[in-house]
């Protein structure tokens, strides 16, 4: 079987410019939404999945005691405040020792029998800046409050620290880093991303616990900070349980200001044949506010609803999956987690898939998507490898040449008759030539030496009838009578050595 790669899929960011908003200050609000346009990371036909979790480095204030009670009830999931609310706090929660940095753990689930294909971590936050309305520059996290405090170094260039399970804490690659532009309206953000498959080496079938440290964050009213990893793992093959149907995984990494006033971001996955099964998304997202409604995530422009809560008008709220420490219901920064697509919004059969970020009130930062899709084992010649071929076992040898049968079997195509010798021989076994009416009778042996077996047919080796000497027509008959000459020699030759020993003896 060959398969197609998988499309490296449009990735369009529907900003709806026009030449002339790019030149008018007034009108360039969302232009400058898209620090970095959602872009393929990763995709793969594999029997398997994804899974994306998260969580904060930021946490609720020590003091004074009211709002620390309120903060502490809106990360339970109660009471109307959201993040923009408290002054959070850098926390140390995954044991890193420092304070001047940010760090959380989390776990995630990989199947008994698969291995990690592929591992991707995403961070990021406000870097501590903002833009009031007059263009001044403020160093807080939102409108109001005073000076937020700034972890060491630049956002840009400090690179996390990754443990996973047991082993030792190491830093990660700075694969991408952006920021947004110091004159963008509004709160900053930063974000990075990183490559993070060869920490997974050799991990199997096992609960993964894994801790995120050395996270640039700054800690002030309305600061948020945090990380996102999305493991995709995989079978060898298909398992009728955990990994029934083959899947087309995608993962994109971008950075948008997605802010009421810009246009959606849509990104079009496309290149994939969709079979039944479920179709899987995963999110990453920071500044989703649960007391500020507006913000939704659409496929092929259907609204899909918040996991947790079903709300159709708050998909990002501070939600994340496989938290352990902090384990928040809202964790005041990111949006991590992956859900089903309703059926019915990606018909079976179809080979594109629209997914977009927008919203009417909450501004947020998307910045990075995930996309599963159940898709059919046989499709159409590829012409790289991809890991698709890694899941298939080793394609089937060429047979070996076979002598041609003698009895009954299959039908095969008959040679053409030869106008000297309508009656053409029948096929005889390798080595053993075949004798019919209207052929001539085969010479004799010696009647008491034995005979060497005969010497094989001339031709090209490799033809699944090599060895065979009986023929049809005239070569044949031509190819029968040189065996036949070549048996009768070797005994003459035989008998003659033995007449000579006769005579020494």
């Amino acid at each position: 079987m060959r398969f197609r790669l998988p499309h490296p899929g449009r990735v369009l960011a529907a900003l709806g410019l026009t030449a002339g908003s790019l030149v008018s200050a007034a009108t360039v609000p969302a232009a400058a939404d898209v620090i970095e346009p959602f872009g393929l990371r990763y995709a793969a036909s594999l029997y398997g999945d994804f899974t994306t979790i998260g969580n904060t480095v930021v946490g609720c204030p020590d003091a004074p005691a009211g709002p620390a009670a309120r903060c502490a009830a809106a990360t339970s999931g109660r009471g109307p405040d959201g993040e923009d609310t408290f002054v959070t706090r850098r926390i140390d929660a995954a044991g890193t020792g420092s304070t001047a940095f940010g760090s959380s753990t989390g776990h995630v689930r990989i199947p008994a029998g698969a291995r990690v294909a592929y591992a991707r971590l995403s961070w990021g936050g406000n870097d501590g800046t903002y833009r009031g309305p007059g263009g001044a520059p403020l160093k807080r996290c939102g409108s109001s409050g005073a000076d937020a405090g700034r972890s060491p170094g630049d956002p840009t260039t400090t690179a996390p620290v990754l443990r996973v399970g047991s082993g030792a804490a190491v830093p990660v690659s700075l694969d991408s880093v952006v920021a947004d532009p110091a004159d963008t309206a509004g709160p900053h953000y930063y974000t990075g991303e990183s490559d993070v498959t060869a920490a997974f080496a050799g991990v199997s079938g096992t609960d993964v616990r894994v801790a995120v440290g050395n996270v640039w964050a700054p800690s002030g009213k309305g600061c948020a900070a945090g990380w996102s990893l999305t493991v995709v793992h995989a079978f060898p093959g298909p398992d009728p349980v955990k990994a029934p149907e083959r899947r087309d995984v995608r993962l994109y990494g971008g950075h948008v200001l997605q802010r009421p006033e810009s246009p959606a971001t849509t990104i079009t996955v496309d290149g994939f044949h969709r079979a039944p099964g479920t179709v899987r998304a995963g999110v990453t997202a920071y500044g989703g506010d649960r007391s500020t409604p507006g913000d939704r995530f659409l496929v092929n422009g259907r609204t899909v609803l918040a996991p947790r809560t079903g709300d159709t008008d708050n998909f990002f709220s501070g939600e994340n999956d496989g938290a352990l420490s902090p384990r928040l219901a809202h964790n005041l920064s990111v949006d991590a987690k992956t859900f089903d697509v309703p059926a019915g919004v990606v018909e079976p059969g179809a080979t594109t898939a629209d997914l977009a970020f927008t919203t009417g009130g909450d501004p947020y930062v998307p910045t990075a998507l995930a996309l599963s899709v159940p898709v059919p084992d046989l499709e159409t010649p590829r012409t790289a490898p991809t890991e698709r071929e890694s899941a298939l076992p080793a394609p089937p040898r060429p047979a070996a040449p076979v002598p041609t049968p003698t009895g009954p079997g299959p039908a095969r195509e008959e040679p053409e008759p030869d106008p000297k010798n309508p009656s053409p021989k029948p096929s005889a076994p390798r080595g053993v030539p075949a004798s019919a009416p209207g052929s001539p009778a085969a010479p004799a042996t010696a009647p008491s030496s034995p005979q060497p077996p005969a010497a094989p047919a001339p031709g090209p080796r490799g033809d699944r009838h090599a060895g065979s000497m009986a023929e049809t027509g005239s070569s044949g008959e031509r190819l029968w009578l040189l065996g036949a000459l070549a048996v009768a020699l070797a005994a003459t030759g035989l008998v003659a050595k033995a007449a000579m020993r006769g005579r020494r003896d």
